[in-house]
């Protein structure tokens, strides 16, 4: 009956794992429940036979995550548990060489790999060796083991909230503290001087390619430092104030996309350096979260919102604008007169009439200034393959003064 004993290892495996779901059995199972050939669901997913077959038997070692959201859908669950099924599989066939198999239990459990390689931290969601150099790298961490995820008792929250996106939370969060670490803002927080500072900020948002940067350069001087960090897939974040050393750190990010937006980021979470500051202190940070439907949570972010949006351009100067926004001249002019950046005024009325006006974000994307024409505070890309430690200092050298 056995010709080897490769034959009888493959026999028991069925026999012991046969009320174990794999990606095969689940892939046969829909073909049978919805009376479908294996040709017409490749046609179906359009998807090649070939493909399909690697990743249903884990001999496919590269794949495109598009492929893994395709099996998904066709399978209706969800492309975590496809994820999980497939790099079960994988490990099978492919030992990982240089990670042993605690290191990717672990990595599995911690982090969500589609996200890593969508946002090009990663080039692959298999190869786990790869994958742990990498994350090591982001994080500066030199064993896999030393990673935490960070307390979610953020500042204004009741305890109760419980992200659906935790995993990539954390390693954003855990991302932006490896880099405050590394700058280490050598000046004191000085809250009276930002206080001075603080009626002119607004001047250099007109300065479009350089007007963040300038500002970050003044802030540092105050012991506030200002970086930026790409935002990732499923993250509603729009900024965060950090508490490193007992000084504020802001971690500007941008997942609308608008110039605009950037800037009335930055004024929110000064304000909560301001205001807030004693509270985020004693939980190390918080988070701008547009996810976070906590009372307590958005009544402070109203009121950080009220105060970026009246320092930016207040609701009695927008009513006088408004009837000429079609004037793209006249409300440059005003704006300038304001000492903002035209794009800013489309950008905060997009968001107070959103609701009836399905023309203002269209008009506010065509005025808006594309943000890869804007030096950002201290851009570490996620595709940056350089150790944290190592890539922060040169990325800071333009960014912030490099003694006191």
């Amino acid at each position: 009956m056995f010709n080897s004993q490769d034959d009888i290892d493959a026999y028991l495996d069925r026999l012991l794992n046969s009320d174990k779901p794999t990606l095969q059995r689940l892939f046969d199972k829909k073909l049978m429940d919805v009376g479908l050939t294996p040709t017409a669901a490749n046609k179906l997913m359009q998807m090649q036979s070939r493909t399909l077959k690697g990743i249903l038997n884990g001999t496919q070692q590269l794949v495109d995550v598009r492929n893994l959201l395709k099996l998904a859908s066709f399978l209706q669950i969800p492309l975590e548990e496809v994820i999980e099924l497939f790099l079960k599989s994988l490990e099978k066939n492919f030992p990982t060489v240089g990670v042993n198999s605690e290191e990717i239990r672990f990595i599995k459990e911690n982090f969500n790999l589609a996200v890593l390689r969508k946002a090009g931290l990663i080039n692959n969601i298999s190869d786990f060796n790869h994958i742990k150099k990498r994350i090591c790298a982001r994080l500066g961490l030199k064993s896999i083991f030393e990673y935490r995820k960070p307390n979610i008792d953020i500042a204004f929250s009741s305890g109760l909230f419980k992200a659906e996106n935790d995993l990539t939370r954390a390693f954003w969060i855990s991302a932006a503290q490896a880099t405050l670490s590394v700058i280490d803002n050598p000046f004191p927080y000085d809250r009276e001087g930002l206080i001075k500072a603080f009626p002119k900020l607004r001047w250099f948002s007109m300065n479009i390619e350089r007007g963040l940067i300038e500002v970050a350069k003044i802030l540092f001087e105050l012991g506030i430092t200002v970086i930026y960090q790409a935002p990732m897939q499923t993250l509603q974040l729009r900024g965060a104030t950090f508490n490193h050393s007992g000084k504020p750190c802001i971690v500007l990010t941008n997942y609308h996309g608008f110039y605009g937006t950037l800037w009335h980021a930055l004024i929110h979470e000064l304000y909560h350096v301001l205001f807030d500051w004693d509270e985020i202190k004693a939980h190390k940070y918080h988070l701008t979260d547009d996810s976070n439907e906590q009372l307590s949570v958005q009544e402070r972010e109203k009121e950080a919102n009220e105060f970026a949006r009246t320092y930016l351009f207040s609701k009695e100067k927008m009513d006088v604008i408004s009837p000429f926004l079609h004037d793209v001249d006249f409300v440059a002019d005003y704006a300038a007169d304001n000492h903002i950046e035209k794009s800013i005024i489309y950008v905060l009325h997009a968001f107070e009439t959103q609701a009836t006006n399905r023309n203002a974000w269209p008009r506010a994307k065509r005025y808006s200034p594309d943000i890869k024409d804007c030096k950002l505070p201290l851009n570490m890309s996620w595709e940056d393959e350089t150790r944290v430690e190592v890539a922060v200092p040169k990325l800071a050298v333009e960014t912030y003064p490099v003694s006191k």
